[in-house]
């Protein structure tokens, strides 16, 4: 008899874990029944059932956004917030999370980034959702540039020169722990935003109808979605001008007194003569070396370290102007421009 208590217990108990297992995985938020027009519109987005979800194909080109699903919420809820992006150029893949838990799919990301060839990546995701990506993105922050959080946190770090984080919630969410939030802010990069909505909620970032624990919203649940689709798009731009702005790097000009001081008072200063040979032979300042203004690009091997300061100058400031920014371009950080040697008042320092 006893045997079988110890056989029949174990089984009972694994079966009441299975009844407990099913009914949580199957009591999930279901979209809201007129979110359906959105996966037969053909107009300016098209809709396309991929593997791991949804594609949202819009006008853009260039830049994409991942999407993770909140915790027991049918994914297809947020098909109205990712169609509003993909209008406004910014293609997104809707991610079908395993049971409907992101915790079950953390990776999913990866999979969609070797897949497509978009320039830039973001990542976004919705309370548990959102803590799944932010921790994806912990890991891979060399291959985003952003993360977008939807009242969620991080718990991990996402400190990095080159990744912004965009965290949006509500003024009346009741489900968002704030001393989390807080907490997690100490992760942030310094290219960090963080927005309040005011009068929105939990649930209104999805189509999903109310949640448990949360408050009533304040504002309606097309203006949340809406003020988020801009704050995320405010996000891209600003940290796709502030790349631009680090990709055009630039040089300083300076004067032949500035120049003439900094001859003798650094160690690491090269002058370069970007005239041709002829004029260099000619006459030149003392101990500068000719590299010809066409040249530059074409023999890298002459130039100094990246990081020595190179004073540059030609005959009348023309071509030194151009060869500053050839080189400021090419990475060279410390580039100086005292214009030409028509202009330069220390004819004993020529030779």
């Amino acid at each position: 008899m006893r045997w079988k208590k110890r056989v029949i217990i174990p089984i009972i108990g694994f079966l009441l874990i299975a009844i407990i297992g099913i009914w949580y995985v199957n009591d999930y938020y279901h979209t809201d029944e007129n979110v359906q027009e959105y996966l037969q519109k053909k107009d300016s987005v098209l809709v396309t059932e991929i593997s791991d979800g949804l594609y949202l194909d819009g006008s853009g080109n260039d830049t994409a956004l991942i999407f993770y699903p909140g915790a027991k919420v049918e994914y297809t809820a947020y098909l109205p917030l990712l169609n509003d992006l993909a209008e406004r150029g910014i293609d997104c893949f809707l991610i079908k999370m395993p049971c409907n838990l992101a915790f079950f799919g953390q990776n999913k990301a990866e999979k969609i980034m070797d897949s497509y060839g978009y320039d830039h990546w973001y990542l976004s995701g919705h309370s548990l959702g959102g803590a799944m990506a932010a921790s994806y993105a912990s890991g891979h922050l060399e291959s985003l540039n952003g993360l977008v959080l939807l009242a969620a946190y991080p718990t991990k770090s996402l400190k990095s020169d080159s990744f912004s984080v965009l965290s949006l919630y509500g003024s009346e969410d009741g489900v968002l722990n704030m001393e989390k939030v807080e907490e997690g802010n100490s992760y942030m990069p310094a290219d960090y935003t963080e927005i309040c909505i005011e009068g929105g909620n939990h649930a209104q970032f999805g189509n999903y109808g109310k949640q448990k624990g949360d408050h009533t919203a304040k504002i309606s649940r097309e203006k949340q979605q809406a003020q988020t689709v801009e704050a995320i798009l405010d996000m891209m731009e600003a940290h796709k001008d502030q790349k631009q702005e680090e990709a055009m790097k630039t040089y300083e000009q300076i004067s032949p007194q500035e120049a003439k001081k900094r001859m003798y008072n650094e160690e690491d200063v090269i002058i370069l003569d970007v005239r041709t040979q002829e004029e260099y032979d000619s006459g030149h300042i003392k101990n500068a070396v000719c590299l010809p203004n066409e040249d530059i690009l074409s023999e890298p091997d002459i130039l100094p370290d990246k990081g020595q300061h190179i004073l540059v100058y030609c005959r009348s400031g023309n071509r030194s102007k151009q060869a500053a920014q050839k080189l400021a371009d090419m990475g060279y950080e410390n580039v100086l421009e005292f214009g030409g040697i028509l202009d330069w008042p220390y004819p004993e320092l020529v030779e």
